[in-house]
C-alpha cells in the first residue's frame, strides 16, 4: 500500500469513528511492541487493523473505480461530440464548400476562452475546489452510484466515507490537479474526435476551401493563414501556398490547380487540430497528471485536528503528572531552600537540559511550571546550576528574552504555555521570532491546572505546528493539587 493510500486509510478511519461518534481511545489497542514506532506510523497500524472489520479500504477502491469508470464515460462522450461537430457542422449535405476560418474559430475560440478561464481558476486554487466543475463531477458520481449500487451505499458511514474520499481528492493540491487534469483530458478526447471525423469525412468527401470578409482587407488575411500555417510547414504538413490562398478567395475566378488547393488546405485544418488543439491538451494534460502523483506523495494528515490530537495521547503519552503544593496552606518554614526530591517518573521525551521560559502565565501557572522544571532537571538542581525562568507578560520582555536567548549558548528551549489559553497573534508572532533561531530546539510544556479543554490542545498544536515546532516536543503537564502536610 503506498504511502497516500495508508494516509487516505488512516482519514476513513477518523471519519469512521466521528460519524458513528466513536471515541479514538475506545478503539484498538497496539501491541507493546509497537511503542517505539512514530505517532504517524502507528496510526497506519491501527487503520490497517481497524480495516480488517470495517472494510473502508474496499469502499475506497470502489470509489475509485466508480470515478474512473465516469471519467471514461465522459471522456467517450466528449470523443463524439467532437466527432458529430464536425460532422454536422461542416460536411452537411447541402454544403460543398467550407470556409476555413470559420471552422477554424468554430473549433478554437471556444477551446481558447475556456483555457483562459481554467488558467484563472488554477492560479487561485480555491477557486477551483468550489467549481461547478467539482460539484458536477461529485453530482454524478454520488447519481450514478445511488442508481448502480444501491446495496452497497446503504452500509453504515458510506455516504461519510464517500464525502471524506471525494473531499481528500477534489480539495488543496490533489483537487487542483486532479481538475485540471480532467479538464484537459475532456477536451483532449474532443479534440482526438474531432480530428479523427475530419480525417474520415475529408477522405471521403470533396468540398472546396474558401475564405471571405466584409471589413478586412485580403492582406490581412493572407497574413492571418501564413502565421497558422508556419509551425504546421515547418513540421512538414503541406500548407496553402500565398498564389492558393489568393485563388481560395471567394470572389475568385481562378479555379485552376483545385485538386492541389483541396489538398493543401485540408492538411491544414488537419494539422491545426493536430498542433493547436489535441497536442496542446496532451501536453497540460501530462502535466498535471504528474503533479497530481507530486500532490498524492506530498499529502499529508492533519495532526492538529482534535481527533489526532486526543489519539497521540492515547496511542503515545507524552505528559507528566505533578504534585503542587498549595502556596497558601505552607508553613513559615517552607521558604527556607530545598534540595528538590528526585520525582517518581521521568518526565516524557523532556530534553535533559534546556533554557525555561514562561509565556504569560498566573503565578498559580508559574509555581506548576517552576516546579515542573526542578523537578525534570533534577540533577541540574542538586549541582546549583539551574537556569531563572523568566515570565513573558509584554512586549519589552519579549525582545529582552529574544536578546538574551540569542546570547545564551544552550541548545533547547522549553516554553511554558496555559493549555486553556487560546494562542493568539501576539503569541504566535513572538514564538515565530523564537523558531527562527537555526541553533536551537524547543520544547513547547502546557499546563493544564483545570479541566483539560479539547479544542485548545488542537489550537496550540496547529499553531506549533505553524511556527515550526514539533509535534512531538509537546508536553503535557497536569497538576495534581494537593494540600501541605
Amino acid at each position: 500500500m503506498s504511502q497516500f493510500k495508508s494516509r487516505l486509510l488512516v482519514e476513513g478511519v477518523r471519519t469512521f469513528e466521528q460519524s458513528v461518534e466513536k471515541s479514538a481511545s475506545d478503539t484498538t489497542v497496539l501491541p507493546a511492541s509497537q511503542n517505539n514506532l512514530g505517532f504517524e506510523e502507528q496510526l497506519f497500524l491501527r487503520a490497517k487493523t481497524q480495516d480488517q472489520q470495517l472494510q473502508i479500504s474496499s469502499l475506497f477502491s470502489h470509489f475509485s473505480r466508480l470515478s474512473k469508470n465516469i471519467i471514461r464515460f465522459l471522456s467517450l462522450a466528449l470523443f463524439i461530440l467532437g466527432a458529430l461537430a464536425v460532422q454536422k457542422m461542416l460536411f452537411s449535405e447541402q454544403t460543398a464548400t467550407i470556409n476555413f476560418f470559420w471552422a477554424f474559430a468554430l473549433f478554437f475560440i471556444p477551446n481558447l476562452l475556456m483555457f483562459f478561464l481554467w488558467l484563472f481558476i488554477f492560479l487561485r486554487p480555491t477557486h477551483l475546489q468550489n467549481s461547478s466543475l467539482a460539484r458536477l463531477c461529485l453530482a454524478l458520481t454520488k447519481s450514478f452510484d445511488r442508481r448502480f449500487n444501491k446495496q452497497i451505499s446503504e452500509q453504515e458511514g458510506y455516504w461519510s466515507l464517500f464525502r471524506c474520499y471525494f473531499d481528500i481528492h477534489f480539495a488543496n493540491a490533489i483537487g487542483r490537479f486532479k481538475l485540471s487534469a480532467l479538464t484537459h483530458r475532456l477536451w483532449l478526447s474532443y479534440f482526438c474526435g474531432a480530428t479523427l471525423m475530419s480525417v474520415v469525412m475529408l477522405a471521403t468527401h470533396q468540398v472546396d476551401f474558401i475564405w471571405q470578409t466584409s471589413i478586412l482587407s485580403s492582406s490581412s488575411f493572407q497574413s492571418m493563414t501564413q502565421i497558422l500555417a508556419f509551425l504546421p510547414d515547418q513540421l512538414g504538413f503541406t500548407v496553402p501556398t500565398i498564389a492558393q490562398i489568393q485563388q481560395s478567395h471567394i470572389g475568385s475566378e481562378q479555379l485552376l490547380d483545385a485538386e492541389n488547393r483541396r489538398l493543401a488546405w485540408s492538411s491544414l485544418l488537419i494539422s491545426s487540430l493536430l498542433l493547436y488543439g489535441l497536442l496542446p491538451r496532451l501536453i497540460l494534460y501530462v502535466a498535471m497528471h504528474y503533479q497530481l502523483r507530486r500532490a498524492k506523495g506530498n499529502f499529508r494528515l492533519n495532526l492538529t485536528l482534535p481527533y489526532y490530537v486526543q489519539l497521540r495521547q492515547f496511542l503515545k503519552p507524552n505528559k507528566t503528572s505533578l504534585g503542587i503544593t498549595d502556596a497558601d496552606q505552607e508553613s513559615p518554614n517552607t521558604h527556607e531552600k530545598k534540595v528538590p526530591s528526585k520525582p517518581d517518573n521521568k518526565v516524557t521525551n523532556a530534553p535533559d537540559c534546556f533554557q525555561p521560559l514562561a509565556l504569560e502565565l498566573s503565578q498559580a501557572q508559574f509555581t506548576i511550571a517552576q516546579s515542573h522544571f526542578t523537578q525534570s532537571q533534577f540533577e541540574q538542581a542538586n549541582e546549583g546550576g539551574l537556569q531563572m525562568m523568566a515570565n513573558v507578560c509584554d512586549f519589552a520582555s519579549q525582545q529582552s528574552c529574544l536578546t538574551e536567548l540569542a546570547k545564551n549558548n544552550r541548545l533547547n528551549v522549553g516554553l511554558y504555555v496555559a493549555q486553556n489559553r487560546a494562542p493568539d497573534r501576539g503569541i504566535k508572532r513572538f514564538l515565530h521570532q523564537l523558531t527562527e533561531m537555526n541553533n536551537k530546539s524547543f520544547y513547547l510544556f502546557l499546563i493544564v491546572d483545570k479541566t483539560r479543554n479539547k479544542q485548545r490542545d488542537s489550537d496550540w498544536y496547529q499553531l506549533a505546528d505553524q511556527v515550526a515546532i514539533r509535534l512531538e516536543n509537546i508536553v503535557h503537564i497536569e497538576a495534581q493539587e494537593k494540600s501541605h502536610e
